[in-house]
């Protein structure tokens, strides 16, 4: 495995009342959650304990990696997506958000197993 496959990116311009919470990963991919599904995965984010969200975030991170190096297909997408947004809101609940509304615009780095993702907020 090369150093670059075990990396990527997930940028977000926040939430957005009129369009739920869009995360983008690379120029290819948007995971979009309108106001239903964003609350039912930020219950179910934050229902976890810290090692079931480290667990889960750390699995869907490393499919999501080894998805984006070996290209996506159309039977990836749904998979990708999926996991994009699960690596997305449980770093937000890391990091103390406590209302999926309040995501501002920012970007989450995951740079490999066992290395806590890196998140930037927007000014």
């Amino acid at each position: 495995m090369g150093a670059r496959r075990n990396c990527f990116t997930l940028v977000s311009p926040g939430y957005r009342s009129a369009a739920g919470l869009a995360v983008a990963v690379g120029a290819d991919l948007v995971a979009e959650l309108d106001d239903t599904d964003l609350a039912e995965s930020w219950q179910a984010a934050r229902d976890l304990s810290p090692a079931e969200a480290a667990e889960l975030a750390d699995a869907a991170a490393e499919h999501l990696a080894e998805v984006l190096a070996e290209g996506i297909d159309a039977a990836d997408i749904a998979d990708a997506v999926t996991d994009a947004a699960v690596v997305f809101l449980i770093a937000m609940t890391r990091r103390g958000i406590s209302d999926p509304k309040r995501i501002p615009a920012c970007s989450v780095m995951w740079q490999g197993p066992g290395r806590p993702e890196q998140v930037l907020f927007s000014a």
